[in-house]
């Protein structure tokens, strides 16, 4: 149980200060133990954060797949949209996912390469679907290869992009850009089409 309050908090602190900005003693304070009690269920502070990690990219894919599943009846590019949205809507995230937005966008140096493989291995399960999906929007045959590839690395580059400028603009601002690359993603499914 304690092992379970101390994510909590952590999450919930690594959220709002970062990696960097959280010691394990405030993590301790917020639970009510010392901050030697910590060891008894994590070895560091490196290893309670890689765990959360771990647990908000579970998180973030399976609430993906569910919404995959639940749009598997609407047109490709209802779901295509419905997807953008679920990457850029970053208003109602849940904790899990603020932390995650948060570690994507500042990941601490002690732990960048494992944190690249993570997201690695994370993208790499949203890349099948995608594909598929993004091959259903164009209509059977219509997209080779290096067409899904370009468009995967577009929608990518799209959402990691409003990812930063949902941090640096107000809510009007990034409404605005958010409809703009929208549009522009909808065209380079055409521009890709008349290729």
């Amino acid at each position: 149980m304690t092992a379970i309050r101390l994510k909590q908090a952590a999450l919930t602190l690594f959220a709002e200060s970062g990696y960097d900005g959280v010691s394990l003693s405030e993590i301790a304070k917020s639970v009510g133990i010392k901050t030697p009690s910590i060891y008894a269920h994590f070895e560091s502070k490196e290893q309670l954060f890689l765990e959360l990690v771990a647990d908000a990219v579970q998180e973030e894919h399976e609430k993906f797949m569910l919404l995959f599943k639940q749009m598997a009846d609407r047109p490709p590019i209802e779901r295509y949209y419905a997807i953008f949205r679920f990457y850029t809507d970053l208003d109602e995230l849940s904790k899990g996912q603020s932390f995650l937005r948060r570690t994507m966008l500042m990941p601490p140096r002690n732990v960048e390469e494992r944190l690249r493989r993570t997201f690695a291995v994370y993208e790499d399960g949203v890349t099948a679907p995608m594909t598929g999906l993004l091959r259903e929007c164009a209509g059977p045959g219509a997209f080779d290869d290096a067409q899904v590839e370009r468009l995967l690395a577009l929608f990518y580059a799209a959402i990691d992009g409003l990812l930063v400028e949902h941090k640096l603009y107000d809510t009007e601002h990034y409404r605005r850009r958010q409809a703009l690359i929208w549009e522009w993603l909808q065209d380079s499914l055409r521009l890709e089409r008349a290729r």
